[in-house]
């Protein structure tokens, strides 16, 4: 184009000069006018001319430069692409800063690697790579192709995000290298965001056919494949989830990588209450019982002797009334085991549950009859359910709520002891465990300025 205009103007400026040579004898007085009309012409062409030379130029170099930047972003769009496989090949990672990854996975026992499949070398060798911000070529074999690397991972409420940086190296030369950085958000799913709080948590099973829990069982145990038990935990069957309408009410989840929460220490305001022996009121009549600033009763529960170690041991006539508001709740922080017998709770909010019962490291029994009718939260991760004692059914009684606990075994008794999920995390004061399931499409992009 710029050829093609110049040669235009260089003929024109010719067809002038020739004319001017022609003129004749009676128009030669006016050739002081014409050669320097020409000799001026001539140096605006040539100013024009290089003009557009130096134009051209300059757009050559433009979108040359605007070419290796589109490449240096391709680049980092593929490390980011390849970072989101990295996560959701380790999901374990994806809910962890980017300082932590090698850590982690240090700090994975074998049988648990073993359980997800994850080659721990392999794993730690990428993952030292991200975490030192080293540059990783797009291929080995040609290094043209450009390299990435991990800025910043930084993961918080459900989100991570990422910062990948991409480099091109447009002719070979640092000096000539072109950069692009990229800051995406990635929506990490979570198991525990998806369902409910397992109604029955224990890491070990023994339950007979007639045991019904409706809601979720989660086990600690690691499914290898192939496996005799379908679902994956040994003691525990899927006929053991209630069906409703001929639809489970919940599943199995085997896993390994989250252990029951630990038991929860009792607050230094606790009110120190004796063994529960028999039928209470909480809060207590005619006393000084407070709650504390989020409306919750918090009680100390001592034994009833060195030898048995109960806090709580009750009768099937005993009853523990619970006399609250729908938003408060009472907590029993126990220093012993637990016999709820045939007992019952009463006036308890059945969908969130407002008594809690936590054990401590002392709690190790815990006895429940099936004619029990319990509506609370029971957290005692060190205890042995072991002691589930049998008598004529009764469909009416049940466990509402959820119970926690190091083993359940209801194989001796043949009537049923249903347990029935309610309530969720926050009725059960313990903080929500983040468990990934899934690694979400990029629901946020935005370029860095480097």
């Amino acid at each position: 184009m710029v050829r093609s205009n110049f040669k235009i103007y260089l003929k024109y400026y010719l067809a002038v000069i020739k004319n001017t040579s022609n003129f004749n004898s009676r128009d030669r007085d006016q050739a002081g006018f014409a050669v320097p009309l020409a000799l001026g012409l001539g140096l605006v062409m040539m100013i024009v001319a290089a003009s557009i030379i130096g134009r051209s130029q300059s757009d050559r170099a433009t979108t040359s430069s605007q070419r290796e930047t589109n490449r240096a972003l391709s680049v980092s769009e593929a490390g980011i692409v390849r970072v989101q496989s990295f996560l959701d090949r380790y999901k374990l990672l994806a809910t962890t800063n980017l300082n932590q990854w090698v850590n982690t996975l240090d700090n994975l026992p074998l049988t648990q690697a073993n359980c997800r499949l994850i080659n721990l070398t392999l794993s730690k060798q990428q993952a030292g790579l991200f975490t030192n911000n080293t540059w990783i070529d797009l291929d080995n074999n040609d290094l043209n192709k450009g390299r990435y690397r991990i800025i910043n991972y930084q993961y918080q409420n459900g989100i991570g995000k990422l910062t990948v940086a991409g480099e091109i190296n447009a002719y070979n030369t640092a000096q000539n290298s072109s950069n692009s950085t990229i800051t995406v958000e990635i929506p990490i799913g979570s198991e525990s965001a998806r369902i409910a709080p397992p109604a029955l948590w224990a890491n070990t099973f023994n339950l007979n056919a007639n045991q019904k829990i409706t809601g979720q069982i989660q086990g600690a145990n690691c499914p290898q494949l192939p496996v005799t038990d379908l679902d994956g935990i040994a003691g525990v069957d899927l006929s053991n989830i209630m069906l409703i309408n001929g639809v489970p009410s919940g599943q199995i989840i085997a896993d390994p990588f989250t252990p029951i929460p630990l038991a929860k220490v009792a607050p230094n305001t606790a009110i120190l209450l004796p063994a529960i022996t028999t039928s209470i009121q909480l809060p207590r009549l005619n006393s000084l019982d407070l709650p504390d600033a989020n409306g919750e009763y918090n009680y100390l529960v001592d034994i009833d002797n060195l030898s048995s170690g109960y806090s709580i041991k009750l009768q099937d006539v005993d009853r523990i009334t619970i006399n609250l508001a729908t938003n408060q709740k009472v907590n029993l922080y126990l220093k012993g085991n637990i016999d709820l017998a045939g007992s019952q709770t009463v006036n308890v909010n059945p969908t969130h549950p407002n008594l809690r019962i936590y054990g401590s490291a002392q709690t190790i029994k815990l006895t429940i009859k099936d004619t029990a009718s319990i509506t609370a939260f029971i957290h005692a991760p060190l205890a042995d359910a072991q002691s589930i004692s049998s008598s004529p059914p009764n469909p009416t009684k049940n466990i509402t709520g959820a119970l926690w606990v190091k083993s359940w075994d209801s194989a001796t008794s043949p009537n049923e002891i249903p347990i029935i999920q309610s309530g969720d995390w926050s009725d059960f004061g313990i903080a929500k465990i983040e468990q990934p399931s899934q690694i979400s499409p990029i629901s946020y992009w935005q370029r860095v300025e480097n």
